[in-house]
């Protein structure tokens, strides 16, 4: 068991197997500034996917670290100095794991994540701080998602309100119960409704969807 462990260690290191090559070619000048994943924190090694998740469900932005207009604490510089030792390197690439509004303001107490990509194409958590993010702060972001989310959302808050409209509101008919067409008719014009007041929200606010804008640096610059 010893023995194929290190060799599979040997195989998944080799960066000139004929499949990685080509999408290699342009990084491979710039490998030496990558982290070896060997001798670090596996708690603390994140994939890009689960990145994403993380970043869709809190609205959240992973960009370069130079979009970052705040100071970075001293804490966070010698860790990385300390990678830069242990790994016999200058690492590059980092990346920042924050709100849009924590980037664009100097003296935010936002949550901010610092990472380094590793050779594998993870990324290791090298440093974070700042307040962390409120569980609220996922409940409102989850509209914008994507277009189901939105969707979803539409629906479910014309139901409600066609539930609490009382029955002498949707029509003057006396006789008909709570249960009748009028209400299901007032709930397909509430949804258009609140689907023609986000569409001109979204777009006349330059809303767009958190998987979309995720990890670009759109009216962060």
């Amino acid at each position: 068991d010893f023995v194929l462990d290190e060799v599979n260690k040997i195989l998944k290191a080799d960066l000139f197997k004929e499949h990685n090559i080509l999408n290699n070619l342009k990084t491979y000048n710039r490998s030496f500034a990558l982290l070896n994943e060997e001798n670090l924190d596996a708690s603390r090694i994140f994939k890009k996917e689960e990145i994403r998740d993380i970043s869709i469900k809190y609205r959240l932005r992973f960009v370069d670290s130079q979009i970052f207009k705040g100071d970075f604490p001293y804490e966070a510089v010698l860790k990385i100095k300390e990678l830069n030792s242990t790994q016999g390197k200058d690492l590059e690439g980092f990346k920042i794991l924050a709100s849009p509004a924590v980037l664009k303001k100097k003296n935010s107490e936002g949550q901010i994540l610092v990472f380094a990509p590793t050779v594998y194409g993870n990324y290791y958590l090298i440093h974070e701080w700042g307040m962390e993010l409120k569980w609220h702060h996922k409940l409102m972001s989850f509209p914008l998602r994507n277009f189901e989310t939105l969707g979803c959302c539409l629906i479910m808050l014309a139901l409600i309100t066609t539930l609490a409209i009382p029955t002498r509101h949707i029509t003057l008919d006396r006789e008909v119960t709570y249960w009748n067409g009028y209400r299901a008719a007032a709930f397909f014009h509430l949804l258009i409704f609140y689907s023609g007041f986000t569409t001109y929200t979204l777009f006349g606010f330059n809303k767009p969807f958190s998987g979309s804008i995720w990890d670009t640096d759109k009216d962060l610059k």
